[in-house]
């Protein structure tokens, strides 16, 4: 029984981790596609560069930032849950920290410009 539940626990942990990458790359890819679409539009009307547009698109990816963080914070728990020393409870924290300041000031920042 127990083996099982630490399979089911490291395939929760890998499937939800992967899922926050696929979250970032979503958020990856329309930043970029939005940023493509900015430049090409001044290309082609030949006017001065405007960093209006593109500071539209910092909202959009932070969101999809904030989001990715946030599962991969699940991951990191469900993780620990399979490993429980003291280094990795430590190494838990530590990340968890760093993301959730990082999370922190990032939607401040997309409060403050949204």
């Amino acid at each position: 029984m127990e083996e099982y539940r630490s399979m089911l626990l490291q395939r929760l942990s890998n499937g939800i981790e992967l899922l926050s990458a696929l979250v970032l790359l979503v958020g990856f890819a329309k930043g970029m596609w939005g940023f493509l679409l900015h430049e090409w539009r001044e290309i082609r009307t030949s006017t001065e560069a405007s960093l209006e547009g593109i500071s539209s698109l910092r909202p959009v990816v932070g969101n999809y930032i904030l989001l990715g963080l946030d599962f991969y914070i699940v991951s990191d728990i469900l993780s620990s849950m399979l490993h429980p020393e003291w280094q990795e409870l430590i190494s838990l924290a530590i990340i968890g920290l760093l993301r959730t300041t990082i999370g922190y000031f990032l939607g401040r920042e997309i409060e403050a410009r949204g």
